[in-house]
Order: C-alpha cells, then sequence, then structure tokens
C-alpha cells in the first residue's frame, strides 16, 4: 500500500491521471457519439445529398409497406420541400420528382441536352408556352408528362403527337380516346403541398382503417363540392339520392374523418369536378373502396384498377352497383397507386428499339 501511494504521490502521478482522464473521455464520447449519431440518422431519413446537390426525402412514420425502394433517392431527384414527392404513392409531384427535367410556373430547365428517352415534366396549363419555345430546343426524343393542373389533354396540341421527337405523352385528364403516342396518368393523391397531401394522415388511414370490403357498412358514399361541375355533379348527386343506403355527406368533415369514412365504404361516387380526373377517385382505390367514375380518355387507366365506369348517371342504382361483389379482393392495391409503376413505365423508353 505504501509503494502504491509512493506511485500516485510520485513521478507516475500524472500518467495515472492521464490515463484515467482519457478513459472519462472515451466513455463521454461514445454516450454522445451514439447520441449524434442518431440524431444525424433522422437528419438524414429527411434529405440526402447527391452530385453537390441536396434532395428532400419524405417517408410517413406511420407507413409500414414493404414497396419501399433502396434506391428511394431516384423518386426525388427534383423534390424540394416545397414540391415534395409522395412517394411510395403517385401525385402530381411525384410524377415530377422523378423526372429528368422541369418545365413548370417554379422552374424552366435548359432543354437542349435532353438525352434519347429521358422525361420532361410539364405542368399544363404552360403547355402552349412549353411547345412555341422550349421544344425547339429538344433535339433527341423524349418522354412528355403534362400534369399539376385541371386543363385536359391533349386538346389542340394533338398534332404534336405526330412529331418523331415525342416517344410517348403521358397526360393527366386525358379527353380523347384511341389516340397512339398517349396514355393517361392518375391526377393521384393531393401534393403534399396541400392539407389533403399530409402523408401521414393518409398513411394512418391506410393502415388503421381500411376495413374489409365485405365488413363495410356504408353501401354508397357520396360527399363531393356541386359547383366545381355543376352539370355532371348534380346528375351524379340526384341519382345518387335514389339509392337506399347512400350516405350523403353534407356538413364540411376533417380530411382525416373523410379517410376513415371512405375506408368504410364498398362504392364511393366520383363524378367529375374542375378536371376530368379527382383525388378522391385515388383515395377511394387507396382505401380499398370502389369509385364510380364517368367514362372518358380516363378508361385505359381505371380498367386497372378495381373501379365501376359508367356512360351515364342514370345508370346508376342500388341493384347496379349490387351485382359487383369484391369480397374476395380484400385488400386489393393496384400498381397504378404506386410510384414504382409509373417510373419503370416510363424510363423503359431509355431503351432504343430498332
Amino acid at each position: 500500500m505504501a509503494r502504491f501511494n509512493n506511485i500516485l504521490t510520485g513521478k507516475y502521478y500524472m500518467l495515472f491521471y492521464i490515463f484515467v482522464l482519457s478513459c472519462i473521455l472515451y466513455i463521454l464520447s461514445q454516450f454522445y457519439g451514439t447520441i449524434l449519431i442518431s440524431k444525424l440518422t433522422i437528419l438524414l431519413d429527411n434529405r440526402f445529398t447527391k452530385n453537390n446537390t441536396t434532395y428532400y426525402y419524405y417517408r410517413s412514420s406511420s407507413y409500414n409497406k414493404t414497396k419501399l425502394e433502396p434506391n428511394v433517392f431516384l423518386y426525388y431527384h427534383h423534390a424540394t420541400s416545397g414540391r415534395n414527392s409522395s412517394y411510395p404513392f403517385i401525385s402530381g409531384d411525384t410524377f415530377r420528382a422523378f423526372s429528368d427535367y422541369v418545365y413548370d410556373e417554379t422552374r424552366t430547365d435548359n432543354l437542349s441536352s435532353v438525352k434519347y428517352g429521358e422525361i420532361v415534366f410539364v405542368k399544363t396549363d404552360m403547355l402552349s408556352n412549353f411547345l412555341t419555345s422550349s421544344f425547339e430546343s429538344i433535339r433527341e426524343p423524349f418522354v412528355l408528362i403534362s400534369h399539376n393542373s385541371d386543363y385536359s389533354a391533349p386538346g389542340r396540341y394533338e398534332k404534336y403527337l405526330s412529331d418523331p421527337k415525342v416517344l410517348h405523352w403521358y397526360a393527366s385528364n386525358l379527353n380523347v380516346k384511341n389516340l397512339q403516342k398517349i396514355s393517361p396518368i392518375p391526377i393521384g393523391l393531393a401534393n403534399t403541398r396541400w392539407p389533403q397531401g399530409n402523408l401521414d394522415n393518409i398513411t394512418f388511414a391506410f393502415k388503421n382503417h381500411r376495413k374489409p370490403w365485405s365488413q363495410r357498412t356504408t353501401f354508397l358514399y357520396v360527399n363531393f363540392a356541386i359547383g366545381t361541375n355543376v352539370a355532371q355533379r348534380t346528375k351524379a348527386l340526384s341519382q345518387a339520392s335514389t339509392i337506399k343506403d347512400a350516405q350523403i355527406v353534407k356538413e364540411k368533415i376533417t380530411f382525416e374523418t373523410y379517410l376513415e369514412q371512405i375506408g368504410n365504404s364498398k362504392f364511393v361516387l366520383s363524378p367529375p369536378g374542375n378536371g376530368l380526373d379527382c383525388h378522391r377517385t385515388w383515395e377511394a382505390l387507396l382505401m380499398d373502396a370502389v369509385p364510380i367514375v364517368l367514362t372518358s380518355g380516363l378508361d385505359p387507366l381505371f380498367t386497372k384498377t378495381r373501379s365501376i365506369i359508367i356512360g351515364d348517371w342514370s345508370k346508376l342504382s342500388y341493384n347496379f352497383l349490387s351485382s359487383f361483389n369484391f369480397s374476395l379482393d380484400n385488400n386489393y392495391e393496384p400498381d397504378v397507386l404506386y410510384a414504382h409503376y409509373w417510373r419503370e413505365t416510363l424510363f423503359k423508353y431509355r431503351k432504343k428499339t430498332d
């Protein structure tokens, strides 16, 4: 003991002190390092950097499906905090985010460097500006997406379908049938910048409020504003009013309540509003309800889903709807609801064919 005390008070005291202090610092560094890494992990879940560009990444904490991909950043190429992707679901800004070039109210990319098969996203109501200016600077054949507007397509721009530079045109609110080189795409969910596009609310409802189709207690769900399309929506509402067990919602409810209600509905009436397509249709599909839509240029899209397409609202009746039984298709999720399907579909044009 005496010798040990001499060591502590002698020439080895400083070395012993340094050793103990180093141990304490090491323990503290491990502790705070763990906390720091944890915080960085949370931050990195929301953004990542590639090629000196920051991409904003949003994953809802309540989403529990397996459709998320290891290369998720591919779906956030043009995403920003204000114009985020709805990945893994589809929306206008999701199409925008995974495109190669953007031409909209927020940015007009230089399109002279477009390569064969690359995707150019154009806001539909800006097609006139795009086709009379930037279109001429594109030298290689490309894929066109028009979206993020209530405007229909192709309209008076149908002639561009014969231009060899347009490999294919994918349009929201497609208002023609049986044309070559143009296909409908979903309006999808509301963009994340809108309250109705809140992914936490949507994915919570997706996880918790989708009842098996056979256990749903609302036969037909009706909830829309007449003013966005008085002619069509008045007819649809009038016909729906003749159907027993129809739930016609007239008061204003929260978006969360609305999602819960369609998760308990078998059929959801979805007439066109400002545009041919409606977010309601895709919200219904996401919640495993069956939307009822009017025939249009969107028919090839809806035939890939569990939807009912009718030619006239007068066809709508209790007996007509009762003839459909989707009890064996509980939790049916069409691929067209998901960004992965659309990215694969649009990227196939990058391979030249002889």
